[in-house]
């Protein structure tokens, strides 16, 4: 609770009587020790005597100016303090809120009929504008569903029980609060500094009158003409998105997104999962996506990054991508202005033919770092342009161009057979004998 205000003259009264305690029980101990004569122990129990009385006069002053009733029976050392503690404590008022905002006390009812649009923002807009109750929004165990956009503000966080037993399907389960959003544009969007998504799955609802309205997206992020900076998304299930990205950060005049911090986001059957993008003005850096990963069907892309702006140095730590097949491929960066990271990512298409990529780095991007573990199929990257891309595959050769040869392209690739043409080196003369192996079947 609050600290006292020891300006109170009552209040300074009460330290008074707990010093006087504290001294009256260090000298009850001094008169145990022998050491002491019959004459000295006499002579303390005195002082003992006359510090209870002056004690028992002090409660008395206390309950006199409280204008309490409460009687201090003053024959028994120590009973009129512990009576006067008693009072003290009874007649506290804290004034105590325990730091949240509670999306049941606005109304929602969490049955996936009902529309908790309405309800849901209240409480958000309430947590956005209240000192009192805080900038979280505790939303329970249910599936609300929404009708329209939920907007979280800066500072706000919308957090709930977790998204249930599965990472692989919705079960209504374990506790799980699950946002049902049955509308054309993007179910969430934070849209300001270190707003905040927890513990939840948002799903593009197909049931109950929503069978033919498809989301435009997921979770948005979004910072149109101004900074949204430090946004959380953290333990969210992102599901069932077949008309759009399931996550976006998009920054647009003049606009930018950096420095957000996305964990175990767990991303399943979506038209593209993670999608980055920067206008001309504007900018999406130096984001971190730690662990989860994007898995299912009707993917075109699992991660598109793409300028004209600076869109770079976002990271990617740990994921796996791994739909079976992408009509694209699971990872595109394109833009002279954009690159990615992506450290120790597993990435696997098992139903890709051979002769597609499972990344493709257009020739105008350049400084992409990847590594992990590539199961199927191949990159497609200039790689004198990205010697940090380390992704080994079976068509990957052995020689990793370095950032300091002094030969370019020194690993011979884009060899043009019938014009004799090889980027980076020039054949003089016909006297240089070049054998191409075929390709084995």
């Amino acid at each position: 609770g609050p600290l006292p205000n020891m300006t109170n003259p009552t209040i300074g009264i009460y330290a008074a009587i707990i010093l006087a305690s504290t001294l009256l029980a260090l000298l009850a101990v001094s008169t145990l020790d022998r050491s002491y004569t019959t004459k000295h122990h006499g002579h303390q129990s005195d002082q003992i005597q006359q510090l209870m009385h002056q004690v028992s006069e002090l409660q008395a002053k206390i309950l006199h100016k409280d204008g309490r009733d409460a009687a201090v029976d003053t024959s028994v050392p120590g009973r009129g303090l512990q009576a006067t503690a008693q009072n003290s404590t009874a007649s506290c008022d804290c004034n105590l809120h325990d730091g949240y905002t509670y999306a049941s006390d606005f109304g929602v009812i969490g049955d996936a009929d009902a529309d908790d649009g309405p309800a849901l923002q209240a409480a958000i807009d309430s947590a956005a504008s209240n000192d009192d109750s805080g900038g979280t929004v505790i939303l329970p165990r249910g599936t609300f569903r929404t009708n329209t956009t939920l907007i979280i503000p800066g500072g706000v966080t919308l957090q709930g029980m977790g998204y249930g037993s599965s990472p692989l399907a919705i079960k209504f389960d374990a506790g799980a609060s699950t946002i049902a959003y049955c509308g054309t544009d993007h179910a969430v969007k934070l849209t300001g500094h270190a707003a905040s998504l927890r513990d939840l799955a948002v799903y593009d609802w197909p049931y109950t009158g929503c069978e033919e309205i498809q989301a435009a997206g997921g979770v948005l992020v979004e910072a149109d003409q101004a900074l949204v900076e430090s946004v959380i998304v953290s333990n969210v299930f992102i599901y069932y998105f077949l008309g759009g990205p399931a996550l976006s950060l998009v920054a647009k005049n003049a606009g930018g997104v950096p420095f957000g911090n996305f964990q175990n986001v767990r991303i399943r059957h979506a038209k593209t999962g993670i999608f980055l993008s920067a206008d001309e003005t504007s900018f999406v850096n130096t984001n971190s996506f730690l662990g989860g990963g994007i898995s299912g069907g009707a993917f075109e892309s699992g991660i598109y990054a793409e300028g004209p702006g600076s869109c770079n140095d976002n990271k990617f730590y740990g994921m796996f991508i791994e739909p079976p097949d992408t009509t694209l491929t699971h990872v595109y960066v394109t833009g002279s202005k954009t690159n990615i990271r992506l450290h120790d990512v597993r990435l696997e298409a098992t139903d890709k033919s051979l002769d597609r990529p499972i990344v493709i780095v257009d020739d105008s991007s350049y400084g992409n770092v990847m590594n992990g573990m590539l199961g199927h199929t191949h990159v497609q990257a200039n790689l004198n342009r990205n010697p940090g891309i380390d992704l080994m595959s079976q068509k990957s050769v052995g020689l990793d161009p370095a950032p300091v040869n002094k030969f370019w392209n020194a690993a011979f690739k884009g060899w043009d057979g019938p014009k004799r043409m090889m980027p980076g080196w020039k054949l003089v003369g016909s006297n240089a004998h070049i054998a191409v192996l075929d390709e084995p079947e």
